[in-house]
């Protein structure tokens, strides 16, 4: 197949056929003649899924809500640095205004 004639599956097409080729029915091989994909791809897609699944697993132990990624948390301590900051720098600006009218 070329690649302008390749089908494009839907995460919901793939998972049904990484399903088929889970059932044992029939050899992985087949499943992918069936499907017109090459084993490479259908082993691809296999990894992304066990890789979703391992990092839903490792965000959301014993079922509960999964907790802030290492980036927001970085982004959330990024944020209260910086408000820190412009506290500090409001409470110059007053102190030097008042020094200079003052």
């Amino acid at each position: 197949m070329s690649k302008q004639s390749q089908k494009r599956f839907t995460a919901d097409e793939k998972y049904q056929i990484l399903q088929e080729g889970e059932s044992g029915t029939m050899s992985i091989n087949e499943v992918c003649r069936r499907h017109g994909i090459s084993t490479v791809t259908y082993y691809s897609w296999r990894a992304k899924v066990r890789q979703a699944a391992l990092e839903s697993l490792r965000n959301s132990p014993h079922g509960k809500k999964p907790g802030k990624s290492r980036h927001e948390q970085e982004l959330e301590s990024e944020n209260e640095r910086l408000k820190h900051t412009i506290v500090e720098l409001s409470q110059e600006n007053v102190r030097l205004k008042k020094k200079h009218l003052g």
